[in-house]
């Protein structure tokens, strides 16, 4: 990979660490829903390649709850959607929803997509991103000097 390209993916993943922590990619309102993610980084995957997400749930409330989650990876050049979920939990219980994919065959490379949680009328981004890396390795089957 070449400096520009290094440096142009570092500024985009820097630039979205900042926007992270503004009300702009806060949650649309409080919800007693919690999502427990205890880390976050940028996974390199292939185009077509397959990924696993698991994703713990809590009811932060006093009383059994349902949501309706469901979760996507959006970027400006791909996006993947997960199939939606019914969670009912109870107060204070905890569940971990596992959702799999694969990244799109035609998704730009070096693209980055981020993970972002709905729920009913509320949604959270994570601090999870695909970034997608190059399939093609070179590869010298001959040489002559004469």
């Amino acid at each position: 990979m070449n400096k520009r390209r290094v440096i142009s993916v570092t500024v985009i993943l820097i630039t979205l660490g900042l926007l992270s922590n503004t009300y702009v990619l806060e949650p649309t309102h409080a919800n007693p829903l919690g999502i427990e993610s205890l880390c976050g980084g940028t996974v390199e995957k292939k185009p077509g390649e397959s990924f696993i997400v698991k994703i713990s749930f809590k009811n932060k409330g006093t009383t059994r709850g349902s949501w309706g989650v469901a979760i996507t990876f959006e970027g400006d050049y791909w996006t993947w959607k997960g199939e939606g979920r019914l969670l009912t939990l109870d107060p204070g219980e905890t569940k971990t929803v596992t959702w799999e994919g694969n990244v799109p065959k035609d998704a730009v490379l070096d693209s980055i997509a981020r993970l972002v949680v709905y729920y009913d009328d509320g949604f959270e981004v994570l601090r999870w991103w695909i970034r997608v890396v190059f399939d093609a390795e070179l590869s010298v089957i001959y040489s002559r000097v004469s």
